[in-house]
């Protein structure tokens, strides 16, 4: 096998994305445990996002409710589905709580897309709020998805 040459999309991790049922409790739990202070934007505990794109190549809309931490360089992101069709729902509702996907920043969404799509594997959500992501389909191990994003303006205050 040859060894490639030049940066891997891998090379840095972003961000590990949980979802919850609740994000309140969630978060009430983990700073329990000395892990946080959780917080968005403006110093909000948690904040919703709404989301255009696509779930399974069709077009739809949903509403997210997102809490984070940093561990050094690397984000926990807490997610609780709040309205709509969305891969968290789906997620909770087959396998409940847990890990949802692992996240990398990247400048060229369409870069990555494509890479995906040329070794086989699907996309299962993209979408946009101020910077694209997506998500991989999940992984035949574990139903992890790998997410790939744009660094945006922060989503504005609610």
């Amino acid at each position: 096998m040859e060894k490639k040459t030049g940066k891997s999309s891998f090379a840095k991790l972003h961000h590990v994305g949980v979802v919850v049922k609740d994000i309140k409790k969630a978060v009430a739990y983990f700073e329990s445990l000395g892990i946080g202070p959780f917080e968005g934007p403006g110093g909000a505990q948690f904040f919703k996002i709404s989301f255009k794109g696509e779930l399974h190549g069709k077009p739809a809309e949903w509403t997210t409710t997102i809490s984070n931490a940093r561990f050094g360089d690397v984000e926990l992101e807490l997610l609780e589905p709040t309205a709509g069709p969305q891969s968290l729902k789906e997620s909770l509702d087959k396998t409940g709580e847990g890990l949802h996907h692992v996240g990398f920043i990247t400048d060229n969404i369409e870069r990555e897309k494509a890479n995906f799509k040329k070794n086989g594997i699907g996309i299962w959500t993209s979408g946009g709020a101020g910077a694209e992501f997506f998500y991989s389909d999940p992984s035949p191990v574990g139903g992890l998805a790998i997410e790939f994003r744009t660094m945006g303006p922060p989503p504005p205050k609610k």
